[in-house]
């Protein structure tokens, strides 16, 4: 049956696995058909926090490094780290700050704008395919539960759901 992830708890039975343990699983086999996809048309796999990076960079015509460290919850080295690396696959140009001479302004590449473009397709695939699998009623379903697992974290929901275009900013980390 689609769906029934039990795990075996020796001779009493089996039982459901822990919903975090659940929405974990189902979220690295939804990035992992996601990045195949990509990767058949021609992208390398991005995961996090990359995907996130784009889309932030998206949301405006300029970032700077400082701002995706904060966007983040991560230091300035790190987020430099992160945007070199997106832009040694083509994916960003950076250029200095017209304002502040430490600073660098981050850009979406063409070849990042096509590559946003592509992983919506995607997503617009899988999301067909699991509806005709699961069925109309059972997916409606799965999408008013985890809107209801993510009704305290408006920010995460809207930062993906725009897809390429542009997701607004997300909210600064909380402190821990």
């Amino acid at each position: 049956m689609v769906g029934d992830h039990r795990r075996s708890s020796g001779e009493a039975g089996t039982e459901p696995l822990p919903l975090g343990a659940a929405l974990r699983g189902a979220w690295i086999g939804y990035r992992d058909r996601l990045d195949r996809e990509l990767a058949a048309a021609g992208f390398g796999t991005h995961g996090a926090p990359d995907g996130r990076v784009l889309r932030l960079c998206s949301a405006t015509a300029e970032v700077t490094i400082s701002e995706i460290g904060r966007e983040l919850g991560v230091s300035r080295q790190a987020a430099s780290q992160i945007v070199g690396g997106l832009r040694d696959r083509g994916f960003v140009s950076l250029s200095p700050s017209p304002t502040d001479g430490r600073e660098k302004m981050v850009r979406l590449t063409a070849h990042a704008l096509d590559y946003l473009r592509a992983e919506r397709a995607a997503e617009r695939r899988m999301e067909s395919r699991l509806r005709r699998e699961l069925g109309t009623e059972a997916f409606d379903a799965l999408q008013r539960l985890l809107e209801a697992v993510t009704a305290d974290s408006p920010g995460l929901r809207t930062a993906d759901a725009a897809g390429p275009g542009p997701p607004g900013r997300w909210p600064r980390p909380s402190p821990r």
